[in-house]
């Protein structure tokens, strides 16, 4: 299974959730939608300020990035 780093970003590194083996990119990216959605939850000073959930696969390509303020998070 492929492996995938999520972080939370802003214009920069801000924290490193870690790598998570998943079976694909579409579950790569649920998996950060869930991430933004609770850190939406567990930390609303974040809302509004440009902080994203980056995912990057292990060749080192972007996967996708969701915004902490996006209807997906929502």
């Amino acid at each position: 299974m492929p492996l995938y780093s999520f972080k939370l970003i802003n214009t920069r590194l801000v924290s490193d959730f870690g790598v998570h083996e998943l079976p694909g990119e579409a579950e790569a990216q649920i998996e950060a939608i869930r991430l933004a959605r609770s850190l939406r939850e567990t930390r609303p000073e974040l809302i509004g300020h440009h902080y994203s959930v980056s995912v990057i696969n292990d060749d080192g390509a972007a996967v996708c990035t969701i915004p902490l303020k996006n209807k997906w998070a929502d």
